[in-house]
């Protein structure tokens, strides 16, 4: 007796949920943001001699958990509008929300098996039995019709939880299409906030070209005038038209990026492009990038980024089914039970002595059947295996983003420094030159070569903008978005 206890312990450990493990990938305490690279001495040096050049400083990356999503706290009001319009009318967030609520009803179809199975059932049929079916009548019995009506219930009594695991495991699932969906909002606003500000960037881009063509048309008219007075060439009025077609040319260019980022905004409200909101058919700034991110630590990244919480969902639903299939080992008990009414005629139906009464216990092990059972517990724990695979993978990645974003940015910010210095250097150097053109001291050439100087350093800055801007973005959905979503 006590042996045979024994070996049916062991078939119940054998047949238990496995325990999945946690992440196998080390997580780091604290991001770790390297420091200046070998231009941060030179750039320095610049601006000691200098006070209205600053040195490029590097970010600050607070361990402190953000208290709000990353749009709020940029002060753009349209930004933060288009967000909130996309969490609501996006499509990719619409298909999301209809995976949940399939994933909730699958959830809901699985605990139902907890309960009785009851059918209503009703029938008439015309019946005759053998002779054999009747041994020590005379002859076959005559045929006759018969009325049927009942309920027949069922019901598993999950002794060894393989029904229960089903549904905690079709719990996780449903908790993997939440935290998907999550997911998926946390990528539609980080999208929203990078074609934004790339539609800003280019507008920016715009504006100065714009700017410096007008500037660049004063300078023609100045040569021109120059030439007719006798005190200029062809060549200089030829080289300043030159000069000026360039900066022309960049404006078709900068249209149509505007027209695809309007468009791209539009896609992602679930808009047509004719119906964009108003705000962005007009001109605006990029908001002013901060110097301190709340980010939150590694650690707390991995308990609060939705695709690694889904990841972690999926491996623990995988770990109960393995469970499940293993409870197919063993004796499956059913309650089985059919009440109702056999007639022969449907008026005398419902007399009490035509009612019918079958009810007991069903066991079914599966006896031959354990080549099937084995080859679904092996399926079963692939199926585990290939989630723990995805969520360390996930994890990885996760961790890689997120330092990954926090050095493009910070570096990116830095930059922004050297380029704002580079622009205010290039605009008194161009207007240095004018003035000493203007006073015969130089020729026109270095009029030229400090307008071009001017342009681009413009345009580099307002590049560096947008890149640092898109860089903060990445760094907030590195982190998770800072969910929940407000």
């Amino acid at each position: 007796m006590h042996k045979s206890l024994t070996a049916f312990s062991a078939v119940l450990v054998a047949c238990s949920t496995p325990a999945y493990r946690a992440s196998e990938v080390p997580v780091p305490a604290t991001y770790t943001v390297p420091a200046g690279s070998a231009v941060a001495p030179a750039v320095q040096s610049a601006a000691a001699s200098s006070a209205d050049n600053p040195a490029p400083n590097s970010i600050h990356v607070s361990d402190a958990s953000p208290s709000a999503p990353f749009w709020s706290s940029l002060g753009d009001t349209t930004l933060t509008l288009l967000v909130r319009e996309a969490q609501r009318a996006n499509m990719d967030v619409r298909i999301a929300e209809s995976r949940l609520t399939a994933a909730r009803a699958v959830r809901r179809l699985a605990s139902l098996d907890l309960v009785p199975t009851v059918t209503g059932t009703g029938r008439t049929y015309r019946t005759q039995q053998s002779i054999v079916q009747t041994p020590g009548a005379p002859g076959q019995l005559p045929a006759q019709n018969l009325w049927d009506v009942g309920f027949d219930a069922s019901w598993e009594l999950d002794i060894f939880g393989r029904v229960n695991r089903n549904v905690r495991g079709a719990s996780a699932l449903a908790e993997a299409s939440q935290h998907g969906l999550e997911d998926v909002q946390v990528s539609v606003a980080a999208e929203v906030a990078r074609t934004y500000f790339d539609l800003r960037g280019a507008q920016r881009q715009l504006a100065v070209s714009q700017r410096n063509a007008a500037t660049q048309q004063r300078i023609v008219k100045l040569t021109e005038d120059r030439l007719a007075a006798g005190r200029g060439t062809a060549f200089d009025t030829e080289r300043a038209k030159s000069v000026l077609y360039l900066t022309l040319a960049t404006t078709p260019g900068l249209e149509s990026q505007i027209a695809i980022d309007r468009n791209r905004l539009a896609t992602l409200l679930g808009r047509a492009p004719e119906a964009l909101p108003v705000a962005l058919l007009d001109s605006g700034p990029l908001p002013r990038l901060p110097d301190t991110l709340y980010v939150g630590s590694p650690d707390q990244l991995v308990r609060r980024r939705p695709d690694v919480l889904r990841a972690e969902r999926q491996l623990a639903a995988q770990a109960l089914f393995v469970g499940a299939a293993r409870a197919e080992y063993l004796p499956r008990v059913t309650l089985g039970a059919s009440v109702g009414y056999l007639a022969p005629t449907s008026n005398s139906l419902f007399k009490q002595d035509n009612s019918r009464l079958l009810i007991g216990p069903v066991v079914s092990f599966p006896l031959l059947d354990i080549g099937r059972v084995r080859q679904r517990v092996e399926v079963a724990a692939s199926g585990q295996e290939e989630a723990q695979a995805s969520y360390n993978s996930t994890v990885l990645r996760a961790l890689e983003e997120s330092e990954g974003s926090l050095v493009t940015y910070d570096r990116a910010h830095a930059r922004l420094g050297i380029l704002e210095s580079a622009v205010r250097s290039s605009a008194r150097a161009a207007d240095l030159a004018q003035q000493r053109f203007e006073a015969g001291l130089t020729d026109f050439l270095q009029v030229l070569d400090a307008e071009r100087t001017l342009l681009d350093a413009e345009n580099q800055l307002a590049l560096g903008q947008t890149a640092a801007a898109t860089a903060l973005v990445a760094v907030y959905k590195a982190v998770g978005g800072t969910w929940p979503i407000k």
